[in-house]
């Protein structure tokens, strides 16, 4: 999920495992929308709430048997990140002209953040 504040993306990183800046992330519940799932999921790992969710696009994931679906949403309100700690190390908003260039270029993580830095959304 790219979360956008104006000219600022919210970037995480994991408690374990993958060591660079990445996207929020989630799995979809049993009878949940996929715009149910965005907002929960930014409200248990960020503390956050968003609105105006798009969809950007979507990735195989073969060695897992599953899809990544890619979305966009804003910031409802511009709040203090109340960071969940069980899964993410760091959450924090970059400047669109400060954003990290630490992704491999064949994620969908990657191809959204690159998006956002050429005002693509």
């Amino acid at each position: 999920m790219t979360i956008t504040n104006g000219d600022k993306i919210l970037l995480t990183k994991f408690l374990t495992g993958y060591k660079k800046h990445a996207l929020l992330s989630g799995y979809v519940e049993i009878g949940e929308t996929l715009e149910d799932t965005i907002k929960r999921e930014v409200s248990e790992e960020v503390g956050l709430s968003v609105h105006n969710i798009r969809y950007y696009s979507s990735q195989p994931r073969a060695f897992t048997h599953s899809l990544l679906m890619g979305f966009t949403a804003e910031l409802d309100k511009d709040l203090a990140i109340n960071l969940e700690t069980d899964e993410l190390s760091k959450a924090q908003w970059f400047e669109r002209d400060n954003i990290p260039h630490d992704d491999k270029t064949l994620s969908l993580t990657w191809n959204m953040i690159e998006a956002f830095r050429n005002h693509e959304f």
